[in-house]
């Protein structure tokens, strides 16, 4: 008799499993998989996995044997005791050099690794239980590389990455910041925007972009022109490449006909998830939530909308005793700690006493990685993210609560609900992840990702084809750029050289400049090395048109304002806060907007803009023989929040700024000539402080260890 799938998962799912029902479903799993859908076997035997520890030696074996049928070699036990054949495959599954001694691959993972290590140009889409990464750890070990880059999409992404490949310190330099030495090989792991930095890219041998879907600018944001002018650039190079991403059925034919790669289409997981569907309408919905995190228990990720949403949602949790009770007593500490570091009102210290964090793109780095950090080691019961944690960053879910249908307002499509959902489950720890689901599922569609600077397609954007040279421009889109290749404002390599700003805002800007001229030389003629406040009072139109607005800078009055608030305050960012709430804001909103003007504002949008204004302005005053003062010392400033040397950098290290303020002295940041001189001190901090709290001893313990 045919195999019953819902049958067989029922009966696994449930509290008994005597030998005999244990046996006559090994051996239909057995038969499925040799004769009907090896897929559908494979699921069921991972469900098996679950229990193995309940079933007796005999059916040991059987399982091992099924095991090692279906490629999954990492589950194998007792490899001892293996039969010859089988522990010579399961070796055969192991990179060489070792990553690590516990390091084997399944089938699959083995196939990609072959064609990298052959020099094969390699495309992967795989789902997120697959180990795509762990293939890019074992191809970077063998060291037949001298200088490789691997591109992340988030800084969050980019510390995870270089704590990763920590471990391959004695083979390559792990570069993450632009001011670091180089040495005689090379690691970048770097975001897109911080490799272009660089200028000239290095001289690579072999690159990774991950999530290379957001090439596409359907599946992304204004950031793929970014990713796509800097993927154009890696081509040149001639360097071996990989790429990877989840859920992608096909490379458009433009795309792909350009790219001499293997496209590796694959559902092989190593986990299964279980979808359960709520229905409760608004008001219903904070008790359902709290239902579901009772049933679902520690290790619950919950999926929010936006950071405001998230805000609302903890109340609903904290206020229903979600995660109350038989709390772990660092969460006590680390609760403490955000009331002194940051507000002792705000919210995400009051939830972490509740069991419950929280991670969105308005909070701190460090602070969200330590989080995350609490969440997989286990003593965080419940994490409620938004979208910034769906983007590569690993955790130990168990469940995962979906919980909105929407990224900020707009909906989102069957390629980000997969991306969500596959955060469940976790190798080794849970082999059968759940997902709860308070929303109709979106269809399911095949996901095409397409490099506008490769296809060149009727929408590619401005940005993306005026870096490509001319030859390489087709006839439709020689004509889209003629408005740039005819006017006399700026010329092509100023447009070019910003990097990140819309063309139409540069142009809007020379206009600006070369129609009052003497105001704008007037403007941009400092006595010194730094504008006055005065000075960033009247250049903040200029840098507001290439700016744009947002949330936390809505009109050209307000950025030059905060932009002055923050250098009066040398990044005091608890006093920052203290003012807004002296003015009647409350402390949440005033976390959440200083957070978002200093994270997307002042380290990234104004620096930028500084450094556009004076490269069009010099352009567009260029026959009045006037050159601007170089903006590139104040901007570093603001970028690095106006604190001392790279107290701002060791953010992204998991080191918080307060923290790092502590350990001054030691670092010695004033006189630190580079980013590496800094680490080198914090590696031989083996004395902390007096000072030093438990959670942040803890911090630094943990920072150093991946240094």
């Amino acid at each position: 008799m045919a195999l019953n799938l819902v049958e067989a998962r029922q009966q696994l799912h449930s509290a008994d499993l005597d030998e005999d029902d244990a046996f006559r479903l090994l051996a239909d799993i057995g038969a499925h998989g040799a004769f009907v859908d090896r897929d559908e076997a494979r699921e069921l035997l991972i469900r098996f996995l679950a229990r193995r520890d309940e079933l007796s030696t005999p059916l040991h074996e059987i399982l091992q044997g099924l095991v090692r049928e279906h490629g999954l070699f990492p589950y194998l036990r007792d490899i001892a005791e293996l039969p010859t054949a089988d522990r010579l495959a399961f070796e055969m599954h192991r990179p060489t050099p070792a990553v690590g001694d516990d390091v084997v691959f399944h089938a699959e993972q083995a196939a990609v690794y072959e064609r990298l290590m052959s020099g094969e140009n390699v495309i992967l889409s795989a789902p997120t239980s697959f180990g795509k990464s762990l293939v890019v750890d074992a191809i970077l070990a063998a060291g037949r590389y001298r200088n490789a880059a691997v591109v992340v999409p988030t800084i969050a992404l980019m510390d995870e990455t270089r704590r990763r490949l920590a471990k391959l310190a004695d083979r390559y330099k792990v570069i993450t910041h632009g001011s670091q030495r180089r040495g005689e090989r090379n690691l970048y792991v770097m975001t897109q925007e911080r490799l272009l930095e660089l200028g000239d890219i290095p001289d690579l041998d072999f690159f990774v972009i991950d999530e290379f879907y957001k090439l596409d600018p359907h599946h992304s944001d204004d950031r793929s022109v970014q990713l796509n002018v800097l993927f154009h650039r890696l081509l040149s190079t001639g360097a071996q490449f990989y790429l990877l991403g989840p859920n992608i059925a096909s490379i458009t034919g433009g795309t792909s006909e350009r790219l001499r790669a293997s496209f590796v289409n694959t559902g092989f997981t190593t986990v299964v998830t279980d979808v359960d569907r709520v229905h409760a309408d608004a008001a219903e919905l904070p008790d359902a939530l709290a239902t579901v995190c009772g049933e679902t228990g520690p290790g619950t990720l919950v999926f929010c909308k936006s950071p405001p949403r998230v805000r609302e949602v903890t109340q609903w949790l904290v206020d229903r005793g979600v995660g109350a009770g038989n709390l772990h007593p660092v969460l006590g500490q680390v609760a403490d700690w955000v009331g002194q570091a940051y507000h002792p009102d705000w919210y995400v210290g009051k939830a972490l006493r509740h069991g419950i964090g929280v991670h969105h793109g308005k909070l701190p780095r460090a602070l969200a990685h330590h989080i995350v950090r609490l969440f997989n080691d286990g003593r965080l019961p419940y994490l409620l993210v938004t979208s910034t944690l769906i983007e590569g960053v690993n955790t130990s879910a168990k469940s995962v609560i979906v919980l909105d249908n929407k990224i900020a307002t707009k909906k989102y499509d069957y390629f980000t609900f997969s991306n969500i959902r596959g955060r469940s489950g976790r190798m080794f720890r849970h082999f059968v992840g759940r997902v709860v689901v308070f929303n109709p599922e979106p269809h399911a569609a095949d996901l095409t990702v397409d490099a506008p600077i490769l296809s060149q397609p009727d929408d590619v954007a401005d940005e993306i084809l005026i870096h490509l040279p001319e030859a390489e421009l087709t006839p439709r889109s020689k004509e889209q750029l003629r408005p740039y290749l005819e006017q006399t404002l700026l010329s092509l390599q100023t447009l070019r050289e910003n990097k990140g700003v819309p063309l139409s805002w540069q142009l809007e800007t020379a206009d600006q400049i070369t129609s009052d001229r003497r105001r704008w030389m007037r403007t941009l003629a400092w006595n010194g090395t730094y504008p006055t406040s005065a000075q960033v009072r009247d250049l903040a139109p200029l840098l507001f048109t290439l700016t744009g607005s947002g949330n936390a800078v809505r009109t050209a009055k307000q950025l030059g304002a905060r932009v002055n608030m923050l250098r009066s305050q040398q990044g005091d960012f608890k006093a920052l806060v203290e003012q807004a709430v002296s003015r009647g804001t409350s402390a949440d909103d005033a976390m959440e907007s200083e957070l978002e003007f200093l994270r997307n504002w002042a380290q990234f949008k104004i620096p930028t803009a500084f450094a556009a204004v004076e490269k069009i302005a010099n352009d567009a005053l260029s026959a009045d023989r006037f050159t601007a003062s170089s903006t590139a010392v104040f901007a570093n400033e603001l970028e690095n929040l106006f604190l001392p040397p790279f107290a701002a950098v060791l953010e992204e290290y998991g080191l918080p700024v307060s923290l790092t303020l502590k350990l001054r002295h030691q670092l010695d940041l004033g006189r630190a000539s580079g980013l590496d001189e800094v680490l080198d001190r914090l590696r031989e901090i083996d004395v902390p402080p007096s000072t030093l709290g438990p959670f942040e001893r803890e911090m630094l313990a943990d920072t150093q260890r991946t240094l």
